[in-house]
C-alpha cells in the first residue's frame, strides 16, 4: 500500500494506471471496426511494429496517436478516452463482447429478409 501512496504523490500513479486502459481500448475499436494492424497502419500513417507495441501496452499512447486514431476512425478523442475508462471497469466477456458485436449484426443483416412479404 505504501508503494501505491508513493506513486501517487510523485504523480506517476495515475500513468501507471491509464496506460494499459487506453492501450487495451485502441486495440478493441481496432478489432471492432475490422482491420488489421497492418490496415490500420497504413490508414493513419505509422508503423504495424508501433501499433502492435501499443495494443500490448509497450508503448505509451500519444495525444498524436489518439488524434490519428480519431480523425481515421472518425470518433472523437473524448469518446476514445470514455471508452477506455468503460473497458477497466468491465470483465473479459463485456470486452468478448464488443469484439464479437459486429461479426453477430453483420450476420443478422445477410440473414435479413430483402422484403416484408418475405419475413412473414
Amino acid at each position: 500500500m505504501s508503494g501505491d501512496l508513493e506513486k501517487c504523490q510523485k504523480g506517476s500513479f495515475m500513468k501507471d494506471i491509464r496506460r494499459p486502459m487506453i492501450n487495451d481500448a485502441l486495440r478493441l475499436l481496432r478489432l471492432y471496426v475490422g482491420l488489421s494492424q497492418k490496415q490500420l497502419s497504413e490508414r493513419i500513417e505509422i508503423s504495424q511494429s508501433m501499433i502492435s507495441d501499443v495494443e500490448k501496452g509497450n508503448k505509451s499512447v500519444s495525444m498524436e496517436l489518439l488524434e490519428k486514431y480519431s480523425s481515421n476512425l472518425n470518433i472523437r478523442m473524448s469518446e476514445l478516452l470514455f471508452f477506455a475508462e468503460e473497458i477497466n471497469d468491465g470483465s473479459f466477456l463485456t470486452r468478448g463482447k464488443l469484439i464479437v458485436a459486429p461479426r453477430v449484426i453483420a450476420l443478422l443483416d445477410r440473414l435479413a429478409p430483402t422484403e416484408i412479404s418475405d419475413a412473414t
